[in-house]
């Protein structure tokens, strides 16, 4: 029969109570919202009869009736498989009933029937199908059918998705069939989909375990202990002093702090292994067991919810909450902690927030959390105690290779031990891959496995073995990928920075948005771990961190980071540039002003060499990264900046290494003067090294450039240095036609600190000369230049001038005093060479003015000093320090 008006009429009246429906009835579902007309009804009842002759019967007043077998209806019999279904006591009766009844539907109820009559009874007949439907599966659950329950509910989810009871039985089907690990990510799905609430859904029911029970037998109530820690981890080594700082904890004997020890660190660094290693050592502590739970707070995926986990540790505890609100699922556990001896490990927190809701209130129990973030407000708040843990130290990485190795394979790994240690950085997780990887390979690979290890570009692909648990990128990975953008920004920068260390100010120098955003932004690679603070306002990366950084950064912007890289050496030439003019007032170079870089002030020379010293690595490598980027501008100024400070620490030899690339750089990137003056400074290093031809040869070059370029200062700086150079050299005639040639220059530039600095060159080639009393004049002239000026290292070598003459001329009391005023000045300088130098001659003095103890008493000052500059002979020291001119 085609949809017509015919068709509605019929299936009006089949579905009316014993078939007969009033004409009103009728209207309403063939023409909605118009009034009752008999005349038409009874004419499409003439039609029904002439269709299905016999069904039709005569017609009440008002009303229409047909006359069919009801189980010849599916809807009818339908309905009555789910009477017998209501009725039925036993479970296997009521399923036969309800699988019938759903046998008897077939497509879509009334379908081809439109109508807004029509369109009300299909909502009312699927919802019955949907509760036959949930009614059947829950019987199958009862009857022990779990993979029939699954089935049909995951079926009929389709049709319903947002349904929550079915969604329930969905669930209870899954724990039946043992499939827990489906139901939070099911639920988790489910809530983003419809914004609704799922964590109560986790609780298990009181029905879920009925079909344990077949002779309906009141199960009897016991006490669940859970131990549910993973397997203990194998070859723990070192870790002493925080095991017994978390044993103290569980314990309840850290004063002022609760019983939940947070232990945290960078990824890898063995804070799982720890947390179970002090679990385990405690498990007889806690009669009432022990829950674990990986909270996946750094995993790639999404972490666990902590509604979930307290569903589940209620479950496993056998509580059931009074109302199943995440209220009421927390004060339900905290009350079964309280009243048990319960150890919570609570692996891999994302933060203070997602831990929080788990952890025990006063009372027996116990917590251990493991995060890589530092969980501050848990001490705070929880008063936790927090273990922070750092990599292994090579003696405790060497026991650990050892134990993962083996006796049978260490043996082949001895000779790589040293770079196995130092390039995996005493991370726990690279030592273990490493030994893994050895252990699967033959003795002969092992070479080959250490040079990758080596090479940072092939390092981090050596630490992998391809999951995520076990690889040291893909541990930092997750970690990086969790930063805001400012710190993700800051930490790729920090690789760019060349030293081990940064200090705070080299920080700022990065960071363009003020220091606010600096602040903020170290300060969340510190709480992530990712950053340390080895000393005060000084920060590193680890090794393997700066690694993983150098790939970041290779994935930025090239100009960026080469704005970056400008940034930093900037900062650090001008920095060390500041400090270096402290050092030597007099020195001379084209650094220029940078208002937008912030420079130390340093107050005296001691605050100049301290700085020095801080950053004395940073600026090598800064060297090394000017060079590497060919930006001659730094690749000679920075050596150019660095050379004092090396010549008074006896760096001498890395002064010679760095001067070498100066001069190349400095011949592309800068004038004649400026290489003259790299030729100086190589002229004054191997002076410092003995090294009298080279230093000559240099001072040569450096005159002859200067005076072919018509620079009359950097000639006067060149034969006055070259001065120097002979007198020492045991020729002080031509060292005095040097000194008066640079005299003269100077005088013509009204250059003063040139001009003393030359008159004590001519007074001590004088005092070689045995010319005493001339000699004394011209250091005279001198001290009147020099006094009161900045040069405090041109004062000091003047006025050890001016002592050894009037030592030579017998005035040992005013050579006592020049030695004094000498010995204090380079002392402030922090000058170790030239201070035990000045003692040596002090010691002199005072014996020939018969004061034998206090001339004792002077040596042995000085030899402490030489011990400490690395003298391992400090009695031939001072005896070469007597014979020097």
């Amino acid at each position: 029969m085609k949809p017509t008006k015919t068709l509605e009429l019929l299936a009006v009246l089949l579905m009316a109570p014993g078939h007969r429906a009033s004409h009103a009835t009728v209207t309403s579902f063939l023409w909605p919202g118009e009034k009752s007309n008999a005349n038409r009804i009874r004419q499409y009842s003439h039609q029904l009869r002439m269709e299905i002759p016999g069904i039709v019967q005569p017609n009440d007043r008002g009303f229409c009736r047909i006359q069919v077998d009801p189980q010849s209806v599916d809807y009818v019999r339908f309905r009555a498989f789910q009477r017998l279904a209501n009725v039925a006591d036993d479970p296997r009766d009521r399923l036969s009933a309800l699988r019938s009844a759903l046998g008897e539907w077939r497509g879509t109820a009334l379908e081809g029937l439109s109508g807004p009559g029509f369109s009300r009874k299909r909502i009312e007949l699927t919802a019955e199908l949907r509760n036959v439907t949930i009614a059947c599966a829950r019987t199958e659950l009862e009857c022990g059918e779990a993979h029939a329950a699954l089935q049909r509910a995951e079926s009929a989810v389709a049709h319903w998705p947002d349904d929550e009871t079915l969604l329930e039985t969905q669930v209870r089907a899954l724990r039946a069939l043992g499939r827990s690990e489906r139901i939070e990510p099911l639920l988790a799905r489910w809530g983003r989909q419809f914004a609704r609430p799922t964590m109560h859904l986790l609780l298990a029911g009181e029905t879920d375990t009925s079909a344990l029970f077949a002779d309906s037998v009141e199960p009897v109530r016991i006490r669940q202990i859970p131990r549910q820690l993973p397997s203990p981890p194998i070859g723990l080594v070192g870790r002493q002093a925080q095991l017994g700082r978390i044993a103290e904890t569980l314990a309840g004997r850290t004063p002022g702090r609760s019983r939940v020890a947070v232990l945290t660190g960078m990824p890898g660094v063995g804070k799982t292994f720890i947390a179970m290693e002090a679990a385990t050592l405690a498990e007889r502590s806690f009669p009432d067991g022990i829950l674990y739970v990986n909270l996946g707070g750094f995993s790639p995926g999404e972490p666990e919810r902590h509604g979930a986990v307290l569903a589940r540790f209620l479950n496993d505890l056998g509580v059931r909450p009074a109302t199943p609100t995440m209220d009421g699922m927390v004060s339900a556990y905290r009350t079964a902690l309280a009243d048990r001896s319960l150890l919570l490990v609570l692996d891999n927190a994302r933060d203070e927030d997602h831990v929080r809701p788990l952890l025990p209130g006063p009372g027996a129990s116990a917590a251990i959390v493991t995060s890589r973030r530092q969980l501050h407000g848990l001490a705070i708040r929880e008063g936790a105690e927090l273990v922070d843990l750092a990599p292994l130290n090579p003696h405790d990485a060497i026991a650990l290779l050892r134990i993962r190795l083996g006796e049978d394979r260490i043996g082949a790994a001895v000779p790589f031990i040293d770079d196995l240690v130092e390039h995996c950085g005493g991370l726990p997780l690279a030592l273990g891959i490493m030994a893994a990887r050895i252990k699967e390979r033959p003795s002969q690979a092992l070479a080959g496995m250490v040079h990758q290890l080596r090479q940072e570009r092939t390092r981090l692909r050596s630490l992998d073995l391809g999951s995520e648990s076990l690889s040291v990128r893909l541990q930092l990975e997750t970690s990086y990928k969790l930063l805001p953008a400012p710190a993700a920004d800051l930490l790729w920068q920090l690789t760019v920075h060349p030293g081990p260390t940064v200090s705070w100010a080299a920080l700022r120098a990065l960071e363009t948005h003020g220091i606010d955003s600096v602040s903020d932004a170290v300060d969340e690679l510190m709480r992530m771990s990712l950053v340390t603070e080895p000393a005060f306002e000084r920060y590193s990366l680890h090794d393997l961190v700066r690694v993983y950084t150098a790939e970041l950064s290779d994935r930025q912007d090239e100009d960026e980071r080469e704005r970056i890289v400008e940034r930093v050496l900037r900062f650090l030439l001008h920095n060390a540039w500041a400090c270096d003019r402290k050092l030597d007032p007099a020195r001379r170079l084209p650094v220029g002003e940078a208002p937008d870089v912030e420079v130390v002030t340093p107050n005296h020379a001691g605050d100049a060499m301290s700085w020095f010293e801080a950053e004395y690595s940073t600026l090598t490598a800064a060297v090394g990264l000017a060079e590497k980027r060919g930006l001659d501008r730094y690749t000679w100024l920075l050596p150019m900046v660095l050379v004092t400070f090396q010549w008074r620490s006896g760096r001498h030899l890395d002064a010679l290494k760095y001067l070498h690339s100066a001069l190349e750089a400095a011949g592309r990137e800068a004038g004649p003067a400026d290489v003259a003056m790299v030729h100086r400074m190589l002229a004054g290093t191997y002076r410092s090294l003995t090294d009298l031809p080279r230093a000559t040869g240099e001072l040569r070059r450096a005159v002859r450039v200067s005076e072919d370029d018509g620079d009359v200062l950097g000639a006067a700086l060149g034969r006055h240095i070259l001065g120097v150079l002979l007198r020492e050299s045991g020729a002080p005639s031509e060292a005095l036609e040097h000194f008066i040639a640079a005299l003269s220059a100077f005088e013509q530039l009204g250059d003063l600190l040139g001009q003393g600095a030359t008159l004590n060159g001519i007074g001590s080639a004088r005092y070689d000369l045995g010319h005493y009393d001339a000699a004394l004049g011209y250091c005279q002239r001198s001290l009147t230049l020099l006094e009161g000026t900045d040069d405090l290292n041109g004062l000091a070598h003047l006025l050890l001038s001016m002592g050894r003459i009037r030592f030579a001329l017998r005035d040992h009391e005013a050579a006592i005093a020049d030695f004094e005023r000498a010995r204090g000045l380079y002392r402030s300088l922090t000058y170790g060479s030239r201070e035990a130098r000045t003692l040596v001659w002090f010691a002199d003095t005072l014996r020939g003015a018969g004061r034998p103890l206090e001339a004792e008493e002077t040596i042995q000052q000085a030899q402490a000093l030489l011990r400490e500059l690395g003298e391992s002979d400090p009695d031939a020291a001072v005896e070469r320090m007597r014979c020097l001119p």
